[in-house]
């Protein structure tokens, strides 16, 4: 059947195409009467070579001839050319169709078919088709019971989702799976894992989780990294979050002996002042901070100095900084925790402003808030600022205008489809 589909779609285009079988002989230096066979289906694996030979002299789109082809071959070689030939024209479906038809051949054991995609897709650029064949991959895996590959795949496809994030939630949790298969990681794939799952704990403000994360890799870490630092910033700021002050001093101190500090030591250790209600030296310090650093960096100083200046009821240094808004706020806000930190400075900002009565610019701070946090898929911390926008409105006895119930309602709607396409 697949050799006479394949022979009627070269027929077609030569038709098509008003070519005599003579002419296209000629053109491709195929003999006649091999490529009567072929277009007769009598030659049952006609040759991939010869075939693509054909396609060229009659402009046969590569997509037509890889649906076709793949019924009559089960070769690994020549289904890894095709799969190759896929994901070059970038058809999912294809890619798809070949993956499962390459790791069910019975010419190729299943751990070669499955080594050798975990290696191809090294090459591949495409985010939809990396993730349309690691799904393929994790299916097959765990279908058969496979946890090497399971594992494996389960962690690139993270890294790789990672960076979508307005998903950012789901990517998380997604990601526990991994934990099952987290002994057929390698070392350092396992340490990174821990890593980089604690961060993501972190900015989503999973604290307990981020700790329990974040020391895992360190315990397991025998050497210094920018990675390793990271872990340990978002393991005090964790602690600090949770009020341990203790253990937040103790991963300081971890924090400063490391060769990878920067400013981030006074920042943790204006927060730590604040907590302890040493309210001078933090503001002193987080003054320090923000005249030191790049704009880049500077958003998350402020929030943490417009909250100290809300504790001590610092009215005109409040609007003060927040006039100054063009000094520290980024334009583009691409970091998932840059996005949490500029959903928190509108929330802080939003918070200020109702405070001193500015009302309007209060509750628009707060809807800029939901939509940061809407970038990370934040469902809880939007319900957080709507929540915070109902409560003043009712111990205010202010009534919520028709504008801003729309602008939430718009919100809402928008966050339970994503919960709907979870």
């Amino acid at each position: 059947m697949g050799a006479l589909e394949l022979g009627s779609l070269f027929e077609k285009y030569r038709i098509k195409k008003n070519v005599s079988t003579q002419e296209l002989s000629e053109h491709t230096g195929i003999s006649k009467s091999v490529m009567y066979r072929i277009f007769s289906g009598e030659t049952k694996r006609p040759s991939l070579k010869n075939c693509k030979k054909i396609m060229n002299v009659l402009d046969i789109p590569l997509v037509s001839l890889i649906n076709s082809y793949i019924m009559v071959t089960e070769s690994p070689t020549t289904l890894q050319v095709l799969l190759s030939d896929a994901v070059t024209i970038n058809h999912k479906k294809l890619v798809i169709k070949i993956t499962k038809k390459l790791l069910e051949s019975p010419r190729m054991d299943s751990f070669l078919s499955l080594d050798y995609l975990l290696q191809f897709l090294r090459q591949v650029e495409s985010t939809d088709i990396k993730l349309a064949l690691f799904d393929v991959i994790i299916d097959y895996s765990r279908q058969r019971g496979i946890p090497y590959y399971l594992g494996k795949t389960l962690y690139y496809r993270y890294l790789v989702e990672r960076d979508d994030f307005s998903r950012f939630e789901e990517t998380y949790h997604r990601a526990k799976e991994v934990l099952h298969y987290i002994d057929f990681l390698h070392p350092t794939e396992r340490i990174s894992f821990y890593y980089r799952l604690g961060v993501h704990a972190y900015v989503l403000n999973y604290y307990e989780e981020s700790i329990e994360f974040c020391k895992k890799g360190i315990n397991e870490d025998l050497i210094d990294s920018k990675q390793k630092a990271s872990a340990v910033i978002s393991l005090t700021a964790s602690y600090l979050n949770l009020d341990n002050l203790e253990q937040a001093e103790i991963h300081l101190k971890d924090y400063e002996n490391s060769p990878y500090v920067d400013y981030r030591q006074d920042h943790l250790r204006a927060v730590l002042h604040t907590r302890k209600k040493e309210y001078p030296q933090a503001v002193d310090l987080l003054k320090s901070c923000l005249d030191n650093v790049e704009m880049y960096n500077r958003i998350s100083i402020v929030n943490d100095l417009l909250d100290v200046y809300l504790k001590m009821n610092h009215t005109d240094l409040i609007k003060e900084l927040i006039d100054s808004e063009e000094d520290f706020l980024p334009t583009e806000s691409g970091h998932p925790n840059k996005i949490k930190n500029t959903a928190q400075y509108y929330k802080q900002k939003g918070l200020c402003q109702l405070s001193i009565g500015y009302e309007e610019e209060g509750v628009n701070s707060l809807l800029q808030s939901i939509f940061y946090n809407q970038k990370l898929g934040s469902y809880k911390e939007s319900m957080k600022c709507i929540a915070l926008l109902l409560d003043y409105h009712k111990q205010n006895k202010k009534i919520l205008s028709f504008e801003n119930m729309e602008k939430i309602s718009a919100f809402c709607h928008n966050d339970n489809k994503k919960e709907q396409g979870r």
